[in-house]
């Protein structure tokens, strides 16, 4: 074919600008090859990233715990054995691209051998195996990795009731163990305090997150939910069916005692708490109450706002806690003026293994101040704040940014609330219907109030 002398130029012309683009597309992948981008695989050095920067803890992170933490769930995931693997990965010894943290490069020959031995796993797949590897290397249950979808149920603000189950969910030791509400959708479908929910819907849960275990139980009113538990004394795992319905919980409730004591139940921290606690009190005021338990027990607190009005009612000044950031910048929490309990009023707190978060707020702040005896039996020991920390991909890192301290400076995370009277209860006290730590509070109020006021 004959060319004319225009046709010719354009030609030319259009293959220059063919070539220059090619160029140009093969420069910018190489240079993405050479910043570590890697697709799905940048969603890890991402979270590294972000737990390094966030993390309360990231001064004791272990680099080498991480990287064997991630190497063994993205094996895992692709069903390669551990040996020879890791007999292959050592004799790749080429040098990571930019972008990816020095302390992975072992992760990154890892995904790159993985990648070419099973082509077939996705490469999300790989990646969320390697965040949970990462997670699960820190050795802490209050981490979580949520997915989009997870995260974005997690955020959701709710006012008034919600769709769940009704029941008080935490996590122990790894495992997931739910106390069921009083007449909650949770205890009518036979869910039992202490029960461990193994899977929902089929799906297990042994490796998600508090936070990702709770919004895979909520869900819209009327809808079922498939749970498969364990209980203490059965042999075999239970699978219950719960209906979920619509949820609405007060944190505060109340009784007068014989003798004038009040008995004040916090369930949880939240939004009105501090407004229901003054209703409580002003209520109980009204009987003339003389003393007063403080029920704190099975609460795993939420917020430290409602733990500093719940303070602030007992209290008249001072601290309720004080929290120090991975920055080492400590930031206090003040008593608020107006409490209507600060006088003399008798008091004691009652606490668990289950009290933590803002509930040990409040056990440590009255028992720092002098203002109560905390009894019972030592708390949980879960005290930080937490916040969500987005990625790329649109799911989370869920992750302890604080420390909380008590007024006297005790670490809560870890250590947890000591009571100042230590009371136990044994499995038959359940099975009888009896409460030592209550009764034990009870009694020592009311032989407090016989010493002081005789003729009441």
């Amino acid at each position: 074919m004959k060319l004319t002398s225009r046709s010719s130029k354009a030609y030319v012309l259009t293959a220059a600008l063919g070539l220059l683009l090619l160029v140009s597309v093969l420069t910018m992948a190489c240079r993405r090859a050479d910043q570590g981008y890697s697709g799905e695989a940048d969603l890890v050095w991402e979270a590294w990233s972000v737990v390094k920067d966030s993390y309360v803890e990231a001064d004791e992170l272990d680099s080498e715990a991480a990287t064997g933490g991630m190497i063994a769930q993205m094996l895992e995931a692709a069903g390669i054995s551990l040996y020879p693997f890791l007999t292959e990965m050592e004799s790749a010894r080429d040098g990571p691209p930019r972008g990816v943290p020095a302390e992975l490069a072992d992760v990154w020959r890892a995904w790159s051998l993985i990648r070419a031995k099973a082509p077939e796993v996705q490469a999300a797949q790989l990646s969320q195996a390697a965040i949970a590897g990462m997670i699960g290397s820190l050795g802490d249950d209050s981490v979580a990795h949520l997915t989009p979808e997870a995260y974005q149920r997690a955020t959701e603000r709710t006012t008034g009731p919600y769709g769940g189950i009704g029941a008080y969910v935490r996590m122990q030791e790894g495992r997931v163990v739910v106390s069921p509400m009083p007449n909650s959708p949770a205890e009518r479908a036979g869910l039992e305090d202490g029960d461990v929910v193994l899977e929902a819907n089929g799906q297990p849960l042994s490796d998600r997150g508090l936070e990702e275990v709770v919004s895979m139980v909520r869900g819209e009113a009327g809808t079922r939910l498939s749970l498969l538990v364990e209980r203490p004394g059965e042999p075999e795992p239970l699978e219950l069916q719960v209906v979920r319905g619509d949820i609405e919980v007060l944190s505060v409730d109340r009784s007068l005692l014989p003798g004038a004591i009040g008995y004040v139940i916090i369930t949880s921290f939240s939004e009105n708490t501090g407004d229901e606690l003054l209703t409580a009190l002003e209520e109980l005021s009204r009987y003339e109450m003389l003393a007063v338990i403080l029920e704190l027990r099975n609460n795993v607190g939420d917020s430290v706002e409602a733990a500093q009005a719940v303070v602030s009612q007992f209290l008249s000044e001072g601290l309720v806690m004080y929290e120090v950031g991975s920055d080492g910048r400590r930031t206090d929490w003040r008593v608020n003026e107006g409490g209507i309990a600060t006088d003399d009023l008798p008091m004691v707190v009652l606490v668990n293994e289950r009290t933590g978060s803002a509930a040990e707020v409040v056990a440590g702040a009255l028992q720092d101040a002098g203002r109560a005896k905390v009894m019972g039996a030592g708390t949980l020991g879960r005290g930080s704040a937490s916040q969500f920390e987005e990625l790329s991909d649109g799911s989370a890192l869920y992750l302890p940014v604080t420390h909380w301290y008590t007024p006297l400076g005790r670490l809560i995370q870890g250590q947890g609330i000591a009571p100042d009277i230590e009371v136990g209860i044994v499995p038959e006290d359940s099975v009888s219907g009896v409460d030592p730590q209550l009764l034990e509070a009870y009694n020592y109020l009311n032989r407090l109030l016989a010493e002081t006021v005789p003729f009441r």
